[in-house]
């Protein structure tokens, strides 16, 4: 990717979402690294629906999903790769 397709990306996300958000996104990305053993460039949910693509998702990843389901509606399939 050159540099400033970079620097637009980068803008643009930005522009996408407020702080707020981006800084629950961050911390959304460290507990997906610290408690699910996941990459620092994915949120939970995403991780949680590449797991159930698979059927490697466990009961607690299923029921975090099911939750997360009762404030948006598919947000674990609308979230993939985040």
């Amino acid at each position: 990717m050159k540099q400033e397709e970079l620097y637009k990306k980068f803008d643009n996300d930005v522009a996408k979402r407020s702080r707020g958000m981006r800084f629950l996104l961050v911390l959304d990305q460290m507990f997906n690294v610290l408690l699910w053993n996941g990459s620092q460039d994915e949120t939970i949910s995403s991780h949680i629906h590449r797991k159930q693509s698979k059927g490697t998702a466990s009961w607690f990843d299923n029921a975090v999903c099911c939750v997360l389901k009762k404030i948006e509606s598919k947000h674990c399939l609308k979230s993939l790769g985040e």
